[in-house]
Parts: C-alpha cells; sequence; structure tokens
C-alpha cells in the first residue's frame, strides 16, 4: 500500500472513531507500528491529527456530545481507573460537590464506607449517594433536564454560592491549555461555580477529552488544582499545567 493511501485510510478512521491506538492502525493496514508512527508524524504537521501516547485523535475537534447512557457505557474500563485514583484523595469527615457526568458517578461508587457531605445537582448521583450510611445529602434546586435528569439555572448557581465545601470533583468534557469546556451555557455556569466554591478542585478526564474544545469555556487551567487522566500528556500540555500549579495523576503510570 503506498504511503498516500494510507494516510487517507488513517485520516478516514480517526474521523470517524475519533481516535485510534498505534497497534490497532498498524493490524488495520498490516504494517509496522514503526511505519504507523511515521504517517502519524506527517498527518500531524499537515495539522489532520494529534499524536497522543500510543495513538492519535482528530486534530482541533469539538469534544464528541453524548447523552448520559451513551457516557455511562463508554469507557467503563478507563473510567474505573480515574474513579480510583480519585476517590484515594478524598479524605473522610469532609464535604464534596459532585457534578453530574458519569465519570464522577463512577467516584462516588467507591466511596460507600466513608462519611460525607455530600451536595450534587444530578437525581441520580443523589439516588446512588442515599445508599451509603454515612453520607448526608444535599440536593440543589433548579430546572430539571429531563434526559439527563440534573438540575440547572439561576436557583442552582445562587444555592451553590452559599456552600464552602472541602473538594469539588467534576467530569471534564473538554479541556485544552485555553482551560476547561463544554457544550452548553447552563451546564457550564454550574460548574464554573462548583468549581468556585471547591477548596480543591480535582478534575477527572479520560484521554479522548485532552487537547478538544467546546462551546462555552468554564475557567481557566489555573482554576484547578488536580487532573487525573488515564494517559501520559504531550509535553506542551503538561507544562501549561505545570505553569498554572496543575498537579496530575496518570492511571497508566
Amino acid at each position: 500500500m503506498l504511503m498516500e493511501e494510507r494516510l487517507v485510510r488513517i485520516k478516514e478512521h480517526i474521523d470517524e472513531h475519533k481516535s485510534a491506538t498505534i497497534e490497532h492502525l498498524a493490524d488495520k493496514l498490516h504494517v509496522s507500528k514503526d511505519t504507523i508512527r511515521r504517517d502519524l508524524i506527517k498527518l500531524e504537521q499537515q495539522n489532520v491529527i494529534r499524536r497522543t501516547h500510543g495513538g492519535a485523535i482528530a486534530a482541533n475537534r469539538e469534544a464528541l456530545i453524548l447523552n448520559y447512557e451513551e457516557r455511562s457505557s463508554k469507557f467503563t474500563t478507563i473510567k474505573e481507573k480515574i474513579a480510583q485514583k480519585a476517590a484515594m484523595l478524598i479524605k473522610d469527615n469532609t464535604s464534596v460537590l459532585f457534578d453530574s457526568s458519569t465519570t464522577v458517578e463512577a467516584v462516588i461508587r467507591k466511596l460507600s464506607d466513608q462519611t460525607l457531605y455530600a451536595i450534587t445537582n444530578s437525581l441520580t448521583h443523589a439516588t446512588l449517594l442515599a445508599k451509603y450510611d454515612k453520607t448526608q445529602i444535599s440536593i440543589l434546586p433548579g430546572k430539571l433536564h429531563k434526559q439527563q435528569l440534573f438540575l440547572y439555572g439561576a436557583e442552582t448557581i445562587k444555592k451553590i454560592e452559599e456552600y464552602q465545601v472541602d473538594y469539588t470533583i467534576l467530569g471534564v468534557f473538554a479541556i485544552s491549555k485555553e482551560g476547561l469546556f463544554i457544550h452548553t451555557e447552563e451546564e457550564g455556569l454550574v460548574k464554573r461555580q462548583m468549581i468556585a466554591q471547591g477548596q480543591k478542585v480535582i478534575a477527572l478526564a479520560d484521554h479522548t477529552k485532552i487537547n478538544t474544545t467546546g462551546f462555552f469555556k468554564i475557567c481557566s487551567l489555573a482554576d484547578i488544582d488536580l487532573l487525573v487522566t488515564d494517559e501520559p500528556l504531550e509535553s506542551d500540555f503538561m507544562q501549561q499545567l505545570e505553569q498554572n500549579d496543575v498537579d496530575v495523576i496518570i492511571t497508566a503510570e
């Protein structure tokens, strides 16, 4: 297969699936991993893709928008690893703001034995937390998103302002050197206020969320304290995080 044909097929695959590993592309195109690495370098130079640790993602793409059920069923093993690391950071007898993301739900499932005061805008998370004997729960008021079962709006934000919590735990829709992003303003404003009220802000993002963007900017990198992700980050992005005093935990290490 000629290089030009390989490059087209690699681009088509990444456009369709949003990401790909070197190993998968090598098997798919029946060439060596070194050949795929060279192809990815060329495509990155053309600003077609961005290379990641062990693979590539589409360049300058907006993060994929999925409903709660779709998000919940994707990358379950990766979410479990991220959740395990994040849960270990939360001390007993503390207060926590939980946003409505599916990765945060995975964290909650690992906190059943801890004494917590939990505040959330997610009916799904509140129902899960209600099963834990040692947890007190406050559900934020507001307008209900009927499909994803989270609460939002001016009333939600105003209530969040009343809390000063030990931790804010939020799932990341999209993150880059420009900051954290999401696809809707109403959810973004809730997350922004949650970040403002947390003594320690822990952001959770799998590799598909790195170097992506969205419609609404939630905050700058400097507004979070710690990022938990599953793969090593590109050196440029890692440097940006360090400059903004963001600690990084990588589950693959």
